[in-house]
């Protein structure tokens, strides 16, 4: 299976094996592949609900050199969403902003579902709100997941 030049998805990986070994051949290429192709990667591994292994191969991509895009990155988040790991998931959005990379409704919608997955609704609401201060427009995916979070609660006095 080639690494370059191809630009069709990569076939649905059954095996993390699979995946992991094209990773590993493509992060020793030089040049190395764009950020797109380790993230169809990275995306074959999370839709195996492999989330820690996400993160590990992260790491890796980082320290050879690779960059992050959004799409990785809300990746990352969503994993660390997923590994009960909100803090990290918060870290990664500093991240984004210190590299100027800009987040958007996925990341926010990732990070609100995370905070309402352990129950931190106010938290949820705050950073909701804070979408609209800083001239974001949530979509019906973040009000979804935030009246979820409130609703799996059953509180609405003060969240």
């Amino acid at each position: 299976m080639s690494v370059r030049g191809n630009r069709k998805p990569y076939p649905r990986f059954n095996n993390v094996y699979d995946v992991l070994a094209l990773f590993y051949k493509m992060i020793e290429e030089h040049p190395k592949p764009s950020i797109v192709e380790f993230t169809k990667l990275l995306r074959a591994i999370f839709r195996m609900k492999r989330y820690a292994t996400v993160v590990s191969l992260c790491r890796q991509m980082e320290l050879s050199g690779v960059s992050h895009n959004d799409y990785s990155f809300n990746i990352l988040i969503n994993c660390f969403c997923r590994l009960d790991r909100i803090d990290s998931g918060f870290s990664v959005l500093g991240k984004m902003l210190k590299l100027g990379v800009k987040p958007d409704v996925v990341t926010f919608s990732t990070l609100i579902r995370g905070l309402c997955n352990q129950s931190k609704i106010f938290e949820a609401v705050s950073l909701f709100d804070e979408l609209f201060e800083k001239g974001y427009q949530p979509d019906l995916i973040v009000y979804t997941t935030v009246l979820d979070g409130v609703c799996k609660t059953g509180n609405t006095d003060g969240y």
